[in-house]
């Protein structure tokens, strides 16, 4: 008896075990983020004031600097962190930065729903870059997989917007374009943050990143002169973002890097989108449609197809 439970023990807290925990949880945390956003960003009978998007980010950043700070200290002095290292977390900083303000907007003209489907094109983005990266191609049975992934994450969810609504640039599709753009900026974010975490805490990562965004926002609001206006109410919605649903699942996300690989996180983080869609629908009475649950099977399924072909170049990559 005493040693089965201590080998449940060892399972239950095994690296492996917690590394799928908290992607998990992290998958959870960002799926909120769709919930929250949205309702900051549309106006209500409760709250009228329009915010812009880069003053929101703005907010979510500082605060999200200020809370990881306490946490970041246990990592080490920052004088002690190499400029090469400091150099790839203003990198970090800029790209989150970009992400967040371009996600606001698209969320703004698009839905919930949307975002949680286009929400993991930093994942089709990251495969694309690390193509590039290793500069090799698809084998035939990658192909399929990947045009999936692109099928799910791309063609579908902007396809459908655009033919209901007349095959023209609405709104709505404009909106999905900048949700697709922020992937981008969010794969750039990962594939730099992979590279030092191994070096650096996740708390130390994302404080700094945090503060470097901050900066880049507030620098965007200067040179474009954006109202500085926010009113009191949206401060414990902004703090809820920034700290919990951006904060605390990046940093999570981070430390799945280190416990189960690139590989697994990813493809674990990717049911986020799974669990945005059904929070939209159920929170903010978004109508799920058959094209948004064909979406996130079908871009789930390509993923889970060509994880061998990450694990490679993740093995590739450890050996040198």
């Amino acid at each position: 008896m005493g040693i089965t439970s201590g080998i449940g023990r060892i399972k239950f807290t095994s690296p492996a075990t917690l590394g799928y925990l908290v992607v998990i949880i992290a998958a959870t945390l960002e799926a909120l983020r769709q919930i929250l956003s949205k309702a900051l960003l549309v106006p209500t009978d409760q709250i009228t004031t329009e915010l812009n998007p880069v003053t929101i980010s703005f907010f979510i950043f500082i605060i999200n600097g200020l809370f990881f700070s306490p946490f970041a200290r246990k990592s080490g002095s920052i004088r002690k962190i190499r400029k090469k290292d400091l150099f790839f977390l203003s990198l970090i900083g800029m790209a989150e930065g970009s992400a967040l303000i371009t996600y606001f907007f698209g969320l703004r003209d698009s839905t919930a729903i949307n975002a949680s489907v286009l929400n993991n094109g930093e994942i089709m983005f990251s495969i694309l870059l690390a193509l590039i990266i290793f500069r090799e191609r698809l084998q035939k049975m990658e192909r399929i997989p990947f045009s999936m992934i692109i099928i799910g994450m791309v063609v579908l969810p902007i396809g459908y917007d655009f033919y209901n609504n007349g095959i023209t640039m609405t709104k709505l599709v404009f909106g999905d374009i900048l949700l697709l753009l922020a992937g981008f900026f969010w794969a750039l974010d990962i594939n730099i943050s992979n590279h030092v975490s191994d070096r650096l805490g996740s708390q130390r990562i994302t404080q700094l990143a945090s503060f470097v965004a901050g900066l880049f926002a507030l620098s965007l609001i200067l040179i474009f002169q954006i109202p500085f206006k926010i009113d009191f109410i949206h401060m414990p919605t902004i703090a809820i973002i920034g700290i919990v649903s951006i904060g605390m699942s990046t940093a999570l996300f981070i430390t799945g890097l280190k416990l189960i690989g690139a590989v697994r996180t990813i493809l674990i983080y990717s049911i986020n989108s799974a669990f945005g869609v059904v929070l939209s629908g159920v929170f903010l009475h978004e109508t799920v449609t058959m094209a948004s649950i064909l979406s996130v099977s079908i871009a789930f399924l390509g993923l889970y197809l060509i994880r061998n072909r990450l694990g490679s170049k993740e093995i590739m990559n450890r050996s040198k």
